[in-house]
């Protein structure tokens, strides 16, 4: 059988947990952790360059609609969207996407955004390093892919630090409000991941 028609054998868990954070699947009634995310914290201001949610989702019936349509996309294995919440105090602060890109391969795209109140405490490295674990455990992924601007220095430093291998730079390939940027592309393969990570996240 094809690797395109296993995807709906598959049955990944739908929630998974690290030291700090728990990160799942959405459900009814996550909307209200979104609309509170974008409302606090100049988080419209901060993520609008980088996550439609931003500026599309204006009320808590938007937030609403929007987490119930990422978790539609999980049935139909076109997207596995996760939102990241904080053990101790249950708060929301962010959000995981994997992207199938090639299910032949099978190959994986990861991103991710984080409340800006929460970054610099290691929770995205955190999220990250738990979600390629599933993306390679759970999945069945030979290769994870992240992409991202290359004036993000956040996100790239974060898959060096992961030991992702640098497979491309796209310079001035795009551009936003006058002003030019690129983009970073990186790779993982399975091989790579079991070497360094396996048995250790």
């Amino acid at each position: 059988m094809s690797n395109v028609k296993q995807k709906f054998l598959l049955e990944p868990s739908t929630q998974i947990k690290s030291e700090r954070l728990i990160i799942r699947k959405y459900e009814s009634g996550d909307g209200k952790g979104l609309f509170d995310l974008l409302e606090r914290n100049d988080n419209r201001i901060f993520l609008k360059d980088h996550v439609d949610e931003a500026t599309d989702v204006k009320s808590l019936e938007d937030a609403e609609i929007r987490v119930r349509t990422l978790a539609s996309f999980w049935e139909a294995r076109s997207r596995f969207v996760m939102g990241i919440w904080l053990k101790k105090n249950k708060v929301y602060i962010g959000n995981i996407w994997i992207e199938p890109k090639h299910w032949e391969v099978p190959s994986f795209e990861i991103g991710y955004f984080l409340d800006q109140g929460y970054i610099g405490k290691g929770y995205a490295t955190e999220a990250t390093k738990r979600s390629v674990e599933f993306i390679f455990e759970e999945l069945n992924a030979h290769k994870v892919i992240l992409i991202t601007r290359d004036t993000n220095e956040r996100s790239f430093k974060l898959a060096e630090r992961m030991n992702f291998v640098k497979e491309g730079h796209f310079r001035e390939s795009n551009k936003e409000n006058e002003r030019r940027f690129g983009l970073l592309y990186y790779g993982l393969l399975k091989e790579e991941y079991e070497k360094l990570f396996k048995g250790k996240l």
